[in-house]
Order: structure tokens, then C-alpha cells, then sequence
């Protein structure tokens, strides 16, 4: 599978994520069991090679 772990400020934020939903400015995140979490900031990379999202404010 491809779970993304999901980085904000060099931190990570989430890991086994398997949705990602951008609204204006927010980030909304979803597990792969189903979990949820919305941040704030935008997207700056999805590297699939590494399984990472970077958010940035």
C-alpha cells in the first residue's frame, strides 16, 4: 500500500495516511483505520517514493 506520514514544520504530524483533503486553509487528513485530522497550512510536496506529505503555513 501507500501510506503517506505527513510532516509540518519538521515534525511529523500523522502517519498511515491514506487521504489527503485540501480546503482553502486547512488540511484534512485521513488514517488508514478511519482516524481523522485537520491542520492548518497547505501542501508543498507529495513524494510517493519517500511516503511523505510536507505541509507548509
Amino acid at each position: 500500500m501507500c501510506e503517506l506520514r505527513v510532516i509540518l514544520k519538521g515534525n511529523i504530524v500523522m502517519e498511515d495516511v491514506v487521504r489527503i483533503t485540501a480546503n482553502k486553509d486547512s488540511i484534512k487528513l485521513q488514517g488508514i483505520m478511519g482516524e481523522t485530522k485537520t491542520i492548518k497550512g497547505r501542501i508543498v510536496d507529495i513524494n510517493l517514493t519517500k511516503q511523505e506529505a510536507v505541509i507548509g503555513e
